[in-house]
């Protein structure tokens, strides 16, 4: 764990409130994770080369950490049928008027993956 303030939660299933989450920062994860391949092409970094192409938008499973003044959401999402996928954060303030905010991939060095996760690597904290 980092220096954050409070600790991950367990890993959790998908359910319809962290579904909503999720479905909400949709439109900025394949936003980002298009940004990631453009990078791939232009600079030659790996980031998301083993993803071809996203099939679709699966959230399967994700952990929490509170925090002041709301909640943020640390999720694995599928993308195709061999068990890509990416984590990405988001955080869902505690006043229900204010929207989810994404805040984005976690990326690792080309040489561990970097943006393209499997089935089976765990969900952790990461700060960007």
């Amino acid at each position: 764990m980092s220096d954050t303030t409070s600790p991950l939660s367990s890993v959790r299933q998908v359910d319809n409130e962290s579904r909503a989450v999720f479905e909400a920062i949709k439109h900025d994860v394949l936003h980002k994770i298009w940004e990631l391949h453009k990078g791939d092409d232009l600079h030659d970094l790996n980031e998301a080369r083993k993803l071809e192409h996203v099939k679709f938008y699966r959230p399967l499973a994700y952990k929490l950490q509170e925090v002041p003044y709301g909640v943020n959401y640390f999720a694995k999402i599928v993308l195709d049928e061999q068990g890509h996928a990416i984590h990405a954060r988001a955080f869902k303030p505690s006043e229900e008027s204010e929207k989810v905010v994404f805040h984005a991939i976690h990326v690792r060095p080309s040489d561990q993956g970097g943006a393209v996760f499997t089935l089976d690597d765990e969900i952790q904290y990461f700060e960007y």
